[in-house]
């Protein structure tokens, strides 16, 4: 064998290798995006169950109350810098969050926070559920996976 036919085997070789090597490094850097959101949606949850979990009365009717809009602004504050979401994405931003007291379930708004209250008693549980669905940015090229996953943050406190 010459070199000339070993530089050729050289070149089939690394053309066998580079897809599944490149496969592989896109997977890894894939990975590290959705471990990435998701410490990120963890974390929001985390914020926004600490700033429900204070205790705060309403000065008119006494009523110990969960300002929303204040968990709303913690799951923002921590999710957006500016108007731009941290999150890594490769489609559309579907982010949701929610708020589960013993009196229910709402649904906050944490790309635009608004304004309201909702009532807890002390000792009562607070969940706060922030979810995003992650669109990959390779995998579902591959067939039999599917578009996007949701990936969720929960948090349950009890208020002091």
């Amino acid at each position: 064998m010459n070199f000339r036919s070993q530089k050729g085997a050289a070149v089939v070789e690394f053309a066998v290798v580079l897809p599944l090597l490149l496969l592989i490094v896109f997977g890894i850097i894939e990975f590290g995006f959705i471990f990435y959101n998701k410490a990120l949606l963890t974390n929001a949850s985390r914020e926004g169950a600490r700033r429900a979990i204070v205790f705060r009365t309403d000065s008119t009717t006494g009523n110990r109350i969960i300002p929303v809009s204040d968990v709303e602004n913690a799951i923002h504050n921590y999710l957006y810098s500016g108007n731009d979401l941290r999150l890594v994405s490769f489609g559309t931003d579907n982010l949701t969050a929610t708020i589960e007291t013993d009196s229910g379930v709402s649904t906050l708004n944490p790309a635009s926070p608004g304004s309201s209250n909702e009532q807890v008693t002390q000792g009562e549980y607070v969940v706060i559920d922030v979810s995003y669905d992650y669109d990959f940015l390779l995998l579902p090229s591959l067939g039999g996976i599917p578009d996007a996953i949701k990936l969720n943050g929960i948090t349950t406190m009890r208020a002091e």
